[in-house]
């Protein structure tokens, strides 16, 4: 049989701990980004490409003090912040475990040695709260992201990103925004 013809069964539980894994890659390209909206210099962002993200929370929380921000702004640049350091901890639950199935059910024990001694502790982790996680993640980065521009918007010279409504999704492009391109590579009109 032909490696082609061999299909691998899919393994929901290592699908979604990938997803996590992504999304909290993600995070910390999302938090380099923040850093250069906050303070464009180029050797800390630089500094700042071999660093984790708790180093890049800390990092991002120093060019807070630094460079004037309208006070709304620092506090959802702070808000964001803080929700990133909760979701790193999720993230590093999942990614540094090691799993075992439980006896029955659908999730899985996840095993973490307990430091100084021989035993192991273990805590319930499922597919749902992976897949919730790695969410929670996604909406952070777009929440990121506005609040990065909104704080250099003014200096920028460019319009700030309103809040989202109550339950619209910030970043979003609404439907009919976007103009079909023609053959040409032109906008057609709408």
């Amino acid at each position: 049989m032909a490696s082609d013809e061999v299909s691998r069964e899919r393994d929901p539980f290592l699908e979604a701990v990938g997803r996590v894994t992504l999304a909290g890659a993600r995070l910390d390209s999302s938090l380099r980004n923040l850093l250069g909206s906050l303070a464009f210099e180029p050797t800390l962002i630089a500094y700042a490409n071999a660093e984790g993200t708790d180093r890049l929370i800390d990092l991002c929380k120093l060019a807070l003090q630094v460079r004037e921000v309208p006070p709304e702004d620092e506090a959802a640049v702070k808000r964001c912040l803080a929700r990133a350091h909760d979701l790193k901890n999720k993230r590093n639950h999942v990614v540094h475990s090691i799993f075992l199935p439980e006896e029955e059910g659908e999730g899985f024990e996840a095993l973490k040695p307990l430091r100084k001694s021989i035993g192991m502790s273990t805590t319930p982790i499922t597919i749902a709260s992976m897949e919730e996680t790695a969410a929670e993640i996604e909406v952070l980065l777009s929440d990121i992201f506005t609040a990065g521009w909104n704080a250099r918007s003014r200096q920028m010279g460019a319009p700030r990103i309103p809040e989202p409504t109550p339950g619209e999704v910030a970043g979003k492009v609404q439907q009919g925004s976007i103009r079909p391109s023609t053959r040409s590579g032109r906008s057609a009109p709408v």
